[in-house]
């Protein structure tokens, strides 16, 4: 219930983020993310690769800085929707994972690979530097010191080594890896939906302890007043599962 899977085909590209995938990425998305009946989303690709990253077809026009920062700006709509987004998102990583590709499922809060999976930040091999949240992302993920040694040496991670580092949280079988996506998007579905968005916005200061305490502090109390929390007391007193949010069944 309330779980939306989001499948990428543009096959022609590999799914590069182009202008064209990005706009059908961020009108599919201006219409699911404020729907109440969405309570998870997963993005996942029908072709052999997750997304190859930035279209570089069509970059040789853009040696004008004006034209290049106004690619870059619009691809920040969707970063910007993403990282706003108060729901869970799950990203289902099979095959490659590359640049603004990688950058897509670093935003999201689950990533899922497949085995023969990679994700990497090729950037400085042609010249660019990593963009859509990467630099912010990824540290989040490894450690600063271990972002910035991948970022610098345009490294490039199985999914062995992507769950090390903590780039990855479930590495499966290719097969395994829609199943597996789905299996997590039941679980968080299963959660209440207001207590989650107020935690994806309280680990965004999770560098701050002080931040934290003030935010739990404005937050705990707007949890006490909800239906979940009174579902969640009612259940816990009956030995029972509680049932957030039934109008979504």
């Amino acid at each position: 219930r309330g779980i939306v899977r989001l499948v990428m085909n543009h096959a022609t590209a590999r799914n590069a983020m182009g202008e064209a995938l990005r706009g059908e990425l961020l009108s599919a998305l201006e219409e699911l993310l404020p729907d109440p009946r969405t309570r998870v989303l997963l993005i996942a690709s029908a072709l052999k690769d997750f997304s190859v990253g930035g279209d570089l077809s069509r970059m040789d026009t853009l040696s004008d800085p004006k034209a290049g920062r106004e690619r870059i700006v619009s691809a920040h709509r969707l970063a910007r929707l993403l990282l706003a987004n108060d729901k869970p998102v799950i990203a289902e990583v099979k095959g490659h994972a590359v640049g603004a590709g990688a950058g897509l499922a670093l935003i999201c809060d689950t990533i899922v690979m497949g085995e023969s999976a990679s994700i990497g930040f090729p950037f400085f091999r042609v010249g660019l530097v990593p963009d859509f949240a990467i630099a912010y992302t990824l540290p989040k993920r490894m450690g600063f010191s271990r972002a910035r040694q991948a970022l610098l040496y345009a490294r490039s991670f199985g999914s062995a080594e992507a769950m090390r580092e903590g780039i990855a949280d479930d590495v499966v079988a290719d097969d395994e890896v829609e199943a597996k996506a789905m299996e997590r998007a039941r679980q968080l579905a299963a959660f209440p939906s207001h207590a989650l968005a107020l935690t994806k916005r309280m680990l965004e200061y999770a560098d701050d302890p002080m931040a934290v305490l003030e935010f739990e502090a404005m937050a705990q109390p707007l949890c006490f007043a909800t239906d979940d929390f009174r579902e969640g007391l009612s259940a816990f007193r009956d030995k029972r599962k509680p049932l957030f949010d039934p109008e979504i069944e």
